[in-house]
């Protein structure tokens, strides 16, 4: 590759139920270890705000400055129980306020829109993935109605050819000592699915020795 793999991380800041956002601390972790590393890849992050016009907004304006091959958004979900890799966005919203109170002025996303839209990530490659190095995921094919689905509909919708776009849920603690998964495995997991996403000459055979498991199990227990 003469060209170094554009990847682009964004989490979510609070919103009404949760003061503090987990994936605002996630994202910034798994791109510094992703550096760390030494991939052939450029990894920019950012933190997008819980609100109808503003989330969606900024994710655009980020994906058209960086043009990244690798589209990644995060968010939690109090009904993750490890990673939830989402396989598509719906053309809908639920009447929940925002983080500034605000409430979706219609029920659809976009009137002239598709009723829904697939992502484009190896989601299926990506469970298999992290299962394999004993962190707990599942698909799912509701990304909740929320600020996570209209974001990722929006980066779906305005994709260009080629552009690799999804989204993971993950649970709403990520503490040091939480159950069914820690902030070191959500990096870790984070960083299993960065690799999915990459064709595999990028980065060679030695990722699989830098970001391989800890000893420990699989343990078990949306923005």
């Amino acid at each position: 590759m003469n060209r170094r793999e554009r990847i682009l991380l964004t989490g979510f800041g609070p919103f009404p139920g949760v003061r503090e956002n987990a994936t605002s601390k996630l994202v910034p972790e798994i791109a510094a270890r992703a550096e760390q590393l030494n991939w052939n890849v450029q990894v920019a992050f950012d933190v997008l705000p819980v609100g109808w016009r503003d989330g969606p907004d900024r994710a655009r304006q980020l994906i058209e400055q960086f043009d990244p091959a690798v589209v990644l958004h995060f968010g939690v979900s109090e009904a993750a129980s490890g990673f939830v890799i989402e396989t598509r966005a719906e053309n809908i919203c639920k009447p929940r306020p925002d983080a500034a109170g605000e409430l979706p002025r219609l029920e659809l996303l976009d009137l002239e829109g598709a009723a829904d839209k697939a992502c484009t990530i190896p989601c299926a490659a990506i469970v298999s993935r992290l299962r394999e190095n004993g962190l707990p995921a599942e698909l799912s094919e509701d990304a909740g109605g929320y600020l996570c689905n209209a974001v990722l509909l929006d980066t779906l919708a305005r994709a260009r050819p080629g552009l690799r776009a999804g989204f993971i849920h993950v649970p709403t603690c990520l503490a040091a000592d939480s159950r069914p998964m820690t902030m070191a495995d959500a990096v870790r997991g984070g960083l299993q699915i960065v690799h999915a996403c990459l064709d595999q000459e990028i980065l060679g055979d030695e990722v699989q020795r830098e970001v391989a498991p800890t000893p420990t199990g699989p343990r078990r227990s949306q923005a």
